[in-house]
This record gives C-alpha cells, sequence and structure tokens, in this order.
C-alpha cells in the first residue's frame, strides 16, 4: 500500500522530496517531547530555536530521501546520511554557518534518538573542513554609515511612510535592539528610567538592560511612550500577528532599499552601528573593524571594558561575541628592537652548521633573550586574563543586580 505524503512549507530545491505521513508524524513527535530542550544546557529553548529546528529538520529528511535514502523511521538516521547531506550542502556552496546550523539541528535529533556523540565537528562530515570554518570576527563594518547612508535622512524617510516602522528602526538604532525585540517593544513596561529592560522576543528569553545615557535616546523613548495607551501594548501594528508584523516590517524596508542587494545593508546594520559607536565611546578609540591600527595600540585593559559593554549590551555574557559586530583587535606592533632581534636570529639559524663560535654565542644569549621576553608576556596575559574577567564578571553582575 503506497504511504501517503504530508505538504510541509519549506523552501524549494531540486533534490526535496514529500515525507511518508508517518515518518512525518514521528519526527513531529520527537520535536514534541525533545524540541524545546537545550542540549549543553539545563534550560528550555526559544519558540524561535525550536520552530528552526523543526524547519531544518524536515528540510534535511526531505533533501535526505532526494538523495536516495528512504528511512522508514527518523530514529535510523546514521552517520553516512549526515555525511552525505553535509556533502551536498558543500558542493553547492553553502555558507560556513548555514552548514553548521543544519548539522545542530541533526546533532538534536541524533540526542533525541539516542545517539548521542553521532555528530560531532562539522569538519568530519565534508571534503575540505575549509568550508565549514566559520570566521568568529568580523571583517567587514556593517553600520550603515559604513556603506555611506545617512541613518537619520533615510529613517526619516521611511518613517513618514510607515511611522510604526519608522519608530522601530530608530530603537534598533538607538539601543541596538534586534528586529523581533523592536516589533515587540512594549515601552511603558521596558522603560525603567535610569535604563531600558529589554525583554520580549530576545534570544532564548534572555533579558538584559540597555542604559539610557543620551537625550536623543529618551527622546525616542518618551515619543514611543506616547504611543500606546497601557503598560502592555507594544509599538506593532495592533490588527497584525507577530509574523505578519514582522513581514510589514521587512517589506517597508525593502521598499525603500535597505537590502543588500539595494543599498547594501539590512535593519540588522543598525544594531552593528550602535554597538561600535558604542565601543568608541567607552574606549575612545574606532573599533577594530573600523581602525584595526589604532586599536591595537590601545591599552587591553581599555579595550575589554568596552567590548564588556558591547557584550552586555547586545545580550550576551561572553566577551568573545563582541567580536562579531566590533571585529578583533590586532597584536600590538613590534618595537624596532624586537623586530631587529628576530631578523638577527633568522639570520644567524639560517647559517645552520657553519655557525661561528661567536655567532653561536650570539645566537644563544638572543635566544635566551627572547624565551624572557615570551615568559613575560605570558604572565601579562594570564593578567590581562584574569582582568577580562573581573571586568565580564563586574558587568555582567551590574546589570544581574539591577534587573532585581
Amino acid at each position: 500500500m503506497e504511504q501517503k505524503v504530508v505538504e510541509v512549507p519549506v523552501s524549494s530545491e531540486d533534490l526535496q522530496r514529500m515525507l511518508p505521513e508517518e515518518f512525518y508524524s514521528e519526527l513531529m513527535t520527537l520535536l514534541r517531547e525533545h524540541g524545546r530542550i537545550a542540549l549543553r544546557q539545563d534550560k528550555i529553548v526559544s519558540h524561535e530555536t525550536m520552530d528552526n529546528r523543526k524547519e531544518l529538520l524536515v528540510m534535511s529528511m526531505r533533501e535526505l530521501r532526494g538523495l536516495g535514502f528512504k528511512l522508514e523511521t527518523p530514529r535510523n538516521l546514521q552517520q553516512r546520511h549526515v555525511e552525505a547531506l553535509a556533502k551536498s550542502w558543500e558542493e553547492r556552496g553553502l555558507a560556513a554557518s548555514t552548514i553548521a546550523n543544519r548539522l545542530s539541528a541533526l546533532r538534536a535529533l541524533s540526542v533525541w534518538i539516542g545517539k548521542e556523540g553521532m555528530i560531532q565537528h562539522a569538519a568530519d562530515f565534508v571534503r575540505n573542513p575549509e568550508s565549514v570554518r566559520r570566521a568568529q570576527a568580523t571583517t567587514e563594518d556593517k553600520s550603515w554609515t559604513a556603506s555611506g547612508i545617512d541613518p537619520e535622512a533615510l529613517i526619516g524617510m521611511i518613517e513618514q511612510y510607515d511611522w510604526r516602522v519608522g519608530l522601530q528602526i530608530k530603537l534598533m538604532k538607538a539601543f541596538g535592539l534586534r528586529r523581533k525585540e523592536a516589533v515587540m517593544f512594549r515601552p511603558l513596561k521596558a522603560d525603567l528610567g535610569l535604563a531600558l529592560r529589554v525583554r520580549d522576543g530576545t534570544k532564548g528569553g534572555r533579558e538584559r538592560l540597555v542604559v539610557v545615557e543620551t537625550a536623543e535616546q529618551r527622546a525616542i523613548l518618551d515619543f514611543a511612550k506616547s504611543k500606546v495607551s497601557h503598560v502592555n501594548e507594544h509599538i506593532g501594528h495592533p490588527d497584525l500577528s507577530l509574523e505578519q508584523a514582522i513581514r510589514r516590517f521587512n517589506y517597508v524596508l525593502e521598499r525603500f532599499g535597505v537590502t543588500k542587494r539595494g543599498l547594501g545593508v539590512t535593519s540588522h546594520g543598525l544594531r552593528h552601528q550602535h554597538l561600535n559607536d558604542l565601543y568608541e565611546k567607552v574606549a575612545g578609540v574606532p573599533s577594530p573593524v573600523r581602525s584595526g591600527s589604532v586599536t591595537g595600540e590601545l591599552d587591553r585593559l581599555t579595550h575589554d571594558i568596552a567590548r564588556a559593554r558591547v557584550s552586555q549590551e547586545a545580550g550576551h555574557s561572553r566577551l568573545a561575541i563582541s567580536s562579531a559586530y566590533i571585529g578583533a583587535r590586532t597584536s600590538a606592533a613590534r618595537t624596532p628592537e624586537q623586530k631587529a632581534d628576530w631578523a638577527r636570529i633568522r639570520e644567524l639559524s639560517a647559517k645552520g652548521d657553519v655557525l661561528s663560535d661567536a655567532d653561536a654565542a650570539e645566537l644563544g644569549r638572543m635566544i635566551l633573550k627572547l624565551n624572557a621576553s615570551l615568559d613575560a608576556a605570558a604572565g601579562s596575559r594570564q593578567e590581562e586574563q584574569e582582568r577580562r574577567d573581573n571586568v565580564g564578571r563586574t558587568v555582567v553582575g551590574a546589570a544581574a543586580s539591577l534587573l532585581k
């Protein structure tokens, strides 16, 4: 008897095939039972993460059938199936982050079916490990101003067309909000006076505080409050669902060219704008992605204080995540003496067995000098790491105490 198939609204691919009804039903059961459980932490993931898992798993299972693997049940998933999918994605030139996200969903499924450890590193499933290596630090300033766009002028035009969307992107620029956070923003509930409590629409439900420091921020917040009549009212379109409100947001911005294909920027660029501007305000110099050479000369503690502030305001607990917005700080430049020492060591080392006694003695002295400088640098790095940890704990602790 031929099995029924279930139509699933996923992106169309040449390899996509319909899933048998029983297979799809079992996959949905696994999602309902396990889909909201985080893999590495004892917590619950957001509904958005669960929806993403569902979409990626259904798409992957459909593509697997297109590749000729007709699994009777999701519980039959094996490493060879994952490898076939990963190589297919690699051959089609999908971005490293896209492949990693899909493998992450499959890794979750492997845990749910009792095969924990089946999917370890993404590089194990592709031909070229470089194809799945993600850059943690951005090398491009994604701010609107970096693309030659006047944010105030463009936002003003958008605001005239749709004041709600205009206000949402104003909030993104002023407070570094994500798109969903801006659409769901409840100004009367969020305004704590000296700070803004960001809760609705956050990733993983992690709320955070954003300090209200400027007159511009206060003016935007007061304007947003004037547009609602009760504490639980958000600034999105009242007659639209969240999904419809986000579609409206995307439509309006696309109408004004705010796309990668259009002006070369996205709404998320306003979050980058805010966080890079914040780094410069705290550190006193442009962020690494805006001026790596200048930041490289900045003392480490000032740099870490600035990026701790960026991480906290972006809603992340790890300092390292700030690099995704502000870029990575370059190493401090070598002094002329250090450059000369390295050049001399290379010169003497190249002589090999023909070194004179005097040259050998000189090389020995320089190696001892090099080792001493490396030991000193290692000690400094340890002290800097302790300072960074203390800075991170101080910033996160201050934010937590304000939330109590």
